[in-house]
């Protein structure tokens, strides 16, 4: 019951941050995230070692702020969320700016369907919203364990999106894109060994899904990545695509898997503090016990 209340007084205060002017709703959600940067936590030291191992070059300091910055972007992300599950539509359309659309038309007009990649940047939730007003697509999501912020945020998305794919019923979304529909997927999470293979990202062993290539092959779809971003002066996002490796997919698996990252790589390079760094990327590790590298 605690748990319910709690639940139900976040989102009502969410519901009243989100009336107020986008710069000022997104500059609160940053002074959230920079509080919880200066609370230790476990996810802080997540931060640090994956960015120690994928901007190695940095200085200590360098990479300080960048930690710093990714608890501000994800303190702005609840704010996003609350945004992409209530804000109209039209409110939303007019501060996105589409970028590399040809590649994502180009795509369209095969008439094959689409594999949308997304990642698992700050502007997560709300880019469903934004893409909403410009395309249908379907999304892979997966549940909550809190039963009223999973309902308010699946009736949020689905306001949006043309549907909701839960992640394990990723037959139904390889059905849906043998019915030419774009469903969009974030293959972006170390879900360890299994259905995996180790591919570089960001020059480091990662265990990387097969899915992704195999659920191309088995559709012929062609595969376009969305990165999202705030733009730099919190006046507006970005829907930014890019095409993949036109090869893709191979027979090998580590190449594809490999072919995958890097596309991954360029949408996070766009806006690098924008990504969720505070996941265990390389919790599997060739050779290495579980999560060795965070201990």
């Amino acid at each position: 019951m605690f748990l319910l209340i709690a639940t139900a007084v976040l989102l009502a205060f969410l519901w009243l941050v989100n009336l107020l002017p986008l710069k000022v709703k997104i500059g609160f959600g940053q002074g959230i995230g920079w509080l919880l940067y200066k609370i230790p936590n476990s996810r802080t030291h997540i931060t640090r070692v994956n960015l120690g191992i994928c901007y190695p070059s940095l200085s200590d300091e360098e990479r300080e702020e960048m930690v710093k910055q990714v608890f501000m972007s994800f303190g702005a992300s609840i704010i996003e969320s609350a945004m992409g599950w209530w804000d109209r539509p039209e409110q939303l359309k007019k501060i996105t700016e589409l970028r590399g659309q040809s590649h994502l038309d180009k795509a369209i007009e095969l008439d094959r369907g689409v594999i949308l990649l997304g990642a698992h940047f700050s502007t997560i939730d709300i880019s469903g919203a934004l893409m909403g007003n410009f395309y249908p697509c379907y999304a892979i999501y997966r549940l909550q364990n809190n039963w009223l912020l999973n309902r308010v945020m699946i009736r949020g998305r689905e306001s949006q999106l043309k549907g909701l794919i839960p992640h394990t019923a990723m037959r139904e979304a390889a059905r849906k894109i043998m019915k030419k529909e774009m469903v969009w997927y974030s293959p972006d999470q170390d879900m360890g060994i299994e259905n995996s293979v180790f591919a570089p990202f960001f020059g480091h062993p990662a265990a990387t899904l097969t899915a992704t290539a195999k659920l191309a092959k088995l559709t012929k779809a062609p595969i376009v990545m969305l990165a999202s971003y705030r733009k730099p002066d919190d006046s507006g996002y970005v829907l930014e695509f890019l095409p993949i490796a036109p090869e893709f997919p191979v027979e090998d698996e580590v190449e594809n898997a490999s072919m995958i990252n890097n596309l991954i790589e360029q949408g996070v390079k766009l806006a690098p503090t924008q990504y969720y760094w505070f996941h265990r990327r390389f919790k599997s590790q060739p050779g290495l016990e579980k999560s060795a590298l965070y201990q």
